[in-house]
C-alpha cells in the first residue's frame, strides 16, 4: 500500500481538483479529505451516506451551579474572558479547555467534560472507499482528527487490499498537514506561478525536507505567468523535488467540478490530461 499526499502552501490551488483525479486514476482505491476545517472532496466523489461518528478532541470547563461559592477565582485565573458574571458560568466558544479554573476552584465545583470537536465517517464511493470528517464550527484540535481519519483511512485499505491511499491534504504549514504527511511515500504540492505561491510553496519545501518526505511539484495555471512557473519550478529544483509537470488553465474543469464530477471524469482536456500524465509519472516513480 502507497501512501500520496497532495498538499499546497495556501488554499485554492487546486489540490482537490488533483486528488480527485488521482483517485480516478488509481481506483478502486481509498480516499481521505484531511482537510478538516474545510473539508470539500467529498463534493466531487459524492460518497454513500455514512453513518457519523463523533470525535472528542478535547475538554471544556462548565460551572455546576450547585456547589459554586461566587468566590470568582475561576474569573481571576481565565485568560481568555471565558468567564462570565455572578452567577458564574463559562462561555464554550471562548473556553480553550486549558484547565486552570478546574485547578483553582477552592470548593472544587467546576467539571471538566469532554467536548464535540467534531464527526467522521467511511462510506464508498465510485472510485473505492473514501474517509471523511469534518471539524464543528469554532472547535479546534484538527490535527488529532486528521491522526484519526488517516489511521481509519489505512484500516480500510488493509480490508479492501488496496494498493492506494490518496489523501487530499489540508493547506499551509501548520498542525494539520503536520498530522497528515508523516509516513507518507510521496507529497505532490500543486503550486500557482505568482509571488505568493511562490513564497509559500517555499515555507511548504521547507517543512517537506525537514521531514525527511520526498516532495514533487506540480504547477497548476502554468500559462497565467511563465516566467513566474520558471521560477517556481527552479526553487522546487533546488529543495530537490521532482516535477510532474505543468497544468495550463481550462475553463472545462469548472464546469467538472460544478457537476460534481472529476476533472476529465467527462470532458476531457488539456488540464485534465496533465493531471493524468503526472499520476502515471508519480506511479512510475514510487
Amino acid at each position: 500500500m502507497k501512501q500520496v499526499l497532495v498538499i499546497s502552501g495556501k488554499g485554492g490551488t487546486g489540490k482537490t481538483t488533483l486528488a480527485g483525479v488521482f483517485a480516478r486514476m488509481a481506483a478502486p482505491c481509498v480516499m481521505a479529505d484531511c482537510d478538516v476545517d474545510a473539508a470539500d472532496l467529498h463534493i466531487i466523489l459524492s460518497p454513500e451516506k455514512a453513518e457519523e461518528k463523533d470525535f472528542f478532541g478535547g475538554s471544556k470547563a462548565r460551572i455546576d451551579p450547585a456547589g459554586c461559592v461566587s468566590c470568582g477565582a475561576c474569573f481571576r485565573v481565565c485568560r481568555f474572558g471565558a468567564v462570565r458574571g455572578d452567577p458564574y458560568t463559562i462561555d464554550h466558544n471562548l473556553c480553550e479547555g486549558c484547565g486552570v479554573c478546574v485547578w483553582n476552584c477552592p470548593p472544587k465545583t467546576i467539571l471538566f467534560e469532554k467536548a464535540l470537536s467534531g464527526r467522521w465517517g467511511i462510506s464508498a464511493c465510485r472510485f473505492g472507499t473514501f474517509a471523511g470528517a469534518r471539524l464543528e464550527p469554532a472547535e479546534e484540535n484538527s490535527g488529532k482528527l486528521v491522526a484519526l481519519i488517516r489511521g481509519e483511512a489505512k484500516k480500510a485499505a488493509e480490508a479492501a487490499g488496496a494498493e492506494w491511499v490518496v489523501l487530499d491534504g489540508p493547506p499551509g504549514i501548520g498542525c494539520p498537514v503536520l498530522a497528515s504527511v508523516g509516513g507518507v511515500d510521496a507529497a505532490v504540492a500543486v503550486a500557482e506561478p505568482t509571488l505568493s505561491g511562490i513564497h509559500d510553496f517555499a515555507r511548504l519545501a521547507e517543512l517537506l525536507k525537514k521531514q525527511g518526505i520526498k516532495g514533487w511539484l506540480l504547477v497548476n495555471k502554468w500559462d497565467l505567468n511563465p516566467e513566474k512557473a520558471e521560477e517556481l519550478e527552479k526553487l522546487a529544483a533546488g529543495y530537490g523535488f521532482g516535477l510532474l509537470g505543468r497544468v495550463p488553465f481550462n475553463e472545462s474543469i469548472i464546469e467538472e467540478l460544478l457537476a460534481r464530477r472529476t476533472a476529465g471524469e467527462a470532458l476531457p482536456g488539456p488540464a485534465s490530461a496533465a493531471m493524468e500524465a503526472a499520476w502515471k509519472k508519480l506511479k512510475e516513480s514510487i
